[in-house]
Formats: structure tokens, sequence, C-alpha cells
């Protein structure tokens, strides 16, 4: 096989002093790949990295930007994708929506530990993720909560847990394939507002063109928070809530928001509504 790697960064590119984790140590995964898999091809060209905590919308266009440009330059079976943990989950989404036309399969994964810590965990996601490319599959390699690596669907993956443990959202559907040029070479990408499903939660006054509430069912709705959303609306900023069941009842708070104009994203977990949202 002929693998693309795209490094762009987290933990599984760190390394520890003195119980501090810091970024920018030459990747393991380009020494371990070819060492251990002599068979394949691994061309690792180089690629802007960033933590999660420095991640943004626009980091993750320019990475998905180049990989389509890198993967057009030649042919590829597979690309292998390293990635923080934290925003990985946002990042996945994104990439299953936008990699699709390239009809590769593609794996992401990463490390909860830095490599020098915990060689086993990189070297054992990173096996994983080829053997998941060899049989021609794409999603996110992490372990789960056995310790058992596992590959999860990148339009179900939601961000991993205070244990560090990745899951699925089970009510999810497939995302349609989609034009994505403008999302790639726009100058400007959406500006979202995003209102957490938290006791009080207010649109604040700053400039944004899109409104994603986290309404977890029933919505962060109060009777002040939809009169919001409606003049929002008027106005022609496209408000959208998620995550949304496909079936059971709808709560009188979501619907006060959707009659007050916003737009429902169902079948999709936050990280995926987030993407869809940025797209749209």
């Amino acid at each position: 096989m002929r693998i693309l790697g795209a490094m762009l960064g987290g933990t599984i590119s760190s390394y520890n002093v003195s119980g501090t984790v810091k970024l920018g140590q030459p990747s393991f995964a380009c020494g371990f790949l070819p060492e251990n898999f002599p068979s394949h091809e691994f061309i690792f060209p180089e690629f802007e990295t960033y933590s999660s905590e420095d991640a943004t919308e626009y980091k993750f266009r320019d990475a998905l930007k180049q990989i389509i440009s890198e993967a057009g330059r030649s042919d590829f079976d597979g690309i292998l994708i390293t990635h923080g943990t934290d925003t990985c989950a946002f990042f996945a989404q994104l990439a299953i929506r936008v990699l699709a036309s390239l009809e590769i399969p593609f794996v992401i994964t990463g490390a909860m530990r830095s490599p020098d810590v915990d060689p086993d965990e990189a070297a054992g996601n990173l096996a994983f993720a080829v053997k998941c490319l060899e049989e021609g599959r794409t999603g996110v390699v992490f372990k789960n909560r056995e310790g058992e690596e596992q590959l999860y669907k990148a339009h179900l993956i939601m961000s991993p847990d205070i244990d560090g443990i990745f899951s699925e959202y089970s009510d999810g559907i497939e995302p349609e394939k989609r034009d994505c040029s403008a999302f790639l070479y726009g100058e400007m990408l959406n500006h979202i507002q995003t209102l957490p499903a938290v006791p009080g939660a207010e649109i604040a006054p700053v400039c944004f063109n899109r409104v994603l509430i986290c309404c977890n069912h029933s919505g962060t709705a109060s009777a002040d928070l939809a009169v919001g959303i409606e003049r929002l609306t008027k106005k022609g900023i496209k408000c959208y809530l998620a995550p949304i069941p496909l079936q059971g009842a709808v709560y009188e708070s979501r619907k006060r928001l959707r009659d007050a104009g916003a737009i429902e994203l169902p079948g999709m977990p936050i990280e995926g509504a987030w993407s869809e949202v940025l797209l749209r």
C-alpha cells in the first residue's frame, strides 16, 4: 500500500519533561510506521502541527486542504492522520464530510500519553490504524474501555470523556456527500456562536453569522432565548439545534426554539452538528 501520512500534532507527537507535556518533537509515527510496516510505502509531507488547545476551524481547514492537495499529486491507497485527542472528534466529523470526495479510506488516530511515557499506546493505535487501512476501512482509532484498539465511525464519534474514552452517537445517520469547495477555498469561514446546554445560556453581543444551540433533547430554551432566536432569524442569521433524536417526543422548549426559526439537525452528535453548520 501507498499511504499518505498527515502528522498534525497532538500528544502522539509530544514528549514529557518533568511531568509537563511539550509538543513539537519529531513524530513518533514517522519512525514507527516504516520500520514496522516495510511492505507499505509511507509518504510524510510537512504539515503545520497544532495542539488541541490551539485548534481552530481555520487550522482544520488548512490541514484538510493540504491533504486533498497532496492526495491529488499522486496515487495513494489510504491516508493516516495523527491528531490531538481533545478536538479529534470535531476534526473527524469535519474530515468525513470534506474528504469524502477523495474516495480513499482514511484513519485518524493519536495517543492520550506521549510516546516516551507510553510507547505501547501510540504503537498499538498506529498499528491498528494501518490494519484498518489495509481492510479499506475509514474511521478513528483509539483504545476503548476494555483497553483494546477500536475503530470508531467518524460520522458518529463524540469527544472523549474524563477517562479519555471516545464513544459513538447511537442515533446517527451518515452525512450526504457535498461540494465543500466554498469551505476549502473561500476567504472567510462561518463564525459560529455556540450556546451550551447550561442554565442561563445567552446570545453574546459579538459578531457571528451562525448560532448552534446544544439542546440535548429539550433545549436551553428560556422564553428570552426563543425571542432572541426569532430576532436573529429575521435578520437572516441561521440558527441550528442539535443533537436531535430521530425518535421520541418533542419537548415544549425545543418546539419554542423551532417555532422561533431554529433549524433542527437530526441524526448527529454536537460535533457533527458543528461541522454541518461550518459547511453550510
